[in-house]
This record gives C-alpha cells, structure tokens and sequence, in this order.
C-alpha cells in the first residue's frame, strides 16, 4: 500500500470582497464555497492529478445497487441513449464522501464520437477516449431532479470515460443488447433487468470533483458537482459501432453526441481519496469483476419482504421443496 498522502491547502485566493470568508480547507463546506464561483464555468474539462488538490473526505457508501429493478428502459432520444430503472420500492442512493446526505439515482445516458479516438466529454492525460457514460444524482430532499436543478447542491453528474477494449464488456452487453430496437429517434424498449451494480463500476475511494455549468437545450444554465472516478468501463469495436448505428431526428446515423473542451480557467479540481497507483490518471480495466461494495438501506434489513424476488434468500420451505422435487425428476 503506498504511503498516505497528506492534503496540501492551496493558495489562499485573494478576493476584493473582505466579506468573503471562505470555509477552513479540508471541510465539505470549502469544496461547497466553489460553487459560488465555479458552479458558473461552462463544462467538460480536462482532469489530470498532476494539476488537482488531493483533499480527504469520508467513504462514498453505496446502497441498494445490486437490489434488482422491476424494469429498465432505454430510450434513443434521437440524441443521446437514456436509461431509466423503476424500483418497487426504494431506489439506489449514495451516501457520505462529498455528499451532505443521501442522493438517489435518477437515469443514465451516454456520450460517444465518429471513431475510437473521440467520444468522451472529458479529457484526462489529455486523452480523450471514444465514449462516456454519465449517471445522474440529485439530493434526496429535493424529491425530484427538477426541483434539485434548480439548487446548487442538488445534482451530481458522476462520469465514466469508456475506454476501447479488446473483449466486449459485460457491463455494457446487456444494455447494447436492446439498440437493435431503438435505432430510430424516440423509440424505447425493456432490456434486462438487471441490478446497477451490473453496470456502474462502484467506487469508494480515488475520484476527481469539480464545480461547474450544464447548459440545457432551452438555453438554462444549471450549477453541478462533476464526479470522475479513475475507474473506467471498456467498449469493444463492435460494442461502441452499435452507438453509432442509432439514428438522429433527422434519420440519419448520430456519429456523436459529444461537447468540446472548455478552459479549465482558475477552477478547483480536488483529488478525493487519493489510494492507488498515480502513474497514469485513470486506473486500467480489471480483468475480473470487482466485487460489490453495495450496501442494503435500513428500510431492506428491516423489511426484508420489501425486495425483489432475485434477492430475496429463499424460504426453508422453499429450499425443502427443490429438493423434493429434484428427487421426483430423478426418479
């Protein structure tokens, strides 16, 4: 294990406004102060270590993303991939690191380019990689993503750049499973389902953060915490084609979906975590699946019946009679 790297303060920043007082460096609320200033520079950027803070924060927890959903949806929106999941009861969330309380998932979509060599919206080494799948959180309190938007702390978009891989990856097979129905513009249809866990690579730990603007299509403008971790997905050829086999409104092949680099100006980018090796920024794709570091929420341990059949351990009833009946087959 490398040896723990102590978080160095940056320069104190010099403002006109004496009234300014910026929260002592290594709270949550100093991260939060940037969101006066950076919160208002338009995005993606460039992340890199060598020009980050490193700065500590408590354990990013997971919950409830290996609970299975009773439906996952995709939609080609003519301009983008959305995946949306239904739970019966209570969704996944995210608790703890640079979070004030929990923030619960609301949809994913993904970004992607013309070739292997351009796709994702943020650029780390100054690489760029051919796509970029972004998962949507907003703070539990503001009950909807709508009505998060319109706080600076009620969205957190963590983005996972998506390298080229040799072999096709699981995680994304059984989502690009379903493109063949969706290849014209505002079409959907089911895939799975499957638990998030089999999609999102979790992550505790090493993770990039920084402030700034996501423009929307109506020209609003909304503040939000960028996530990066250094763990990545992987897409085969064949897997990142299927991206741009879907069509545009336009009916014509959507090549990419991708923003352009912005000046990373005189923004923060903190380093959260720091715990593997810093040669390269981005950790390579393991060859054999993580295993989950998912939690159950206290309302699942408490009323067990509440999950999905999948989860749920079978009753001893239930196990008696399998066994019964295995030996009624064998017979």
């Amino acid at each position: 294990m490398p040896p723990k790297q102590e978080p160095e303060a940056p320069p104190p920043r010099t403002d006109s406004d004496e009234s300014i007082v910026i929260p002592p460096f290594g709270t949550l609320e100093y991260m939060y102060f940037f969101s006066q200033t950076d919160g208002l520079l338009p995005t993606p950027i460039e992340v890199s270590i060598t020009d980050s803070i490193i700065y500590q924060c408590p354990e990013l927890k997971w919950y409830n993303f290996d609970v299975f959903p009773h439906k996952v949806k995709i939609t080609n929106t003519g301009y983008t991939v959305l995946l949306g999941s239904k739970w019966k009861t209570e969704r996944p969330y995210l608790e703890g690191g640079p979070f004030y309380e929990k923030h619960v998932l609301s949809q994913i979509h993904f970004h992607w380019g013309p070739d292997m060599m351009k796709g994702s919206e943020h650029s780390v080494d100054r690489r760029t990689h051919p796509a970029e799948m972004q998962v949507i959180f907003f703070r539990a309190e503001y009950m909807t993503q709508q009505e998060a938007l319109k706080h600076p702390d009620g969205v957190v978009l963590v983005c996972y750049l998506i390298k080229y891989g040799v072999t096709p990856d699981k995680r994304l097979e059984w989502v690009i499973e379903g493109f063949p129905r969706i290849r014209e513009a505002q079409t959907h249809t089911r895939v799975g389902p499957y638990p998030m866990s089999q999609l999102m690579p979790m992550f505790y730990e090493d993770y990039f953060l920084y402030w700034g603007t996501l423009p929307t299509v109506t020209g609003e403008n909304f503040v939000i915490r960028w996530i990066v971790p250094r763990v990545v997905l992987s897409a085969s050829y064949e897997q990142m084609d299927e991206f741009r086999k879907l069509w545009d409104p336009w009916d014509n092949p959507n090549l990419g979906n991708f923003r352009p680099l912005q000046d990373r100006a005189d923004r923060k980018v903190f380093f959260i975590n720091p715990h593997w090796n810093q040669y390269n920024s981005l950790l390579p794709i393991p060859r054999v699946p993580e295993p989950s570091i998912s939690f159950l929420s206290a309302s699942y341990i408490k009323y067990p019946w509440l999950l999905p059949p999948q989860n749920r351990e079978p009753e001893p009833n239930e196990e008696e009679n399998k066994k019964g009946n295995k030996k009624e087959n064998d017979k």
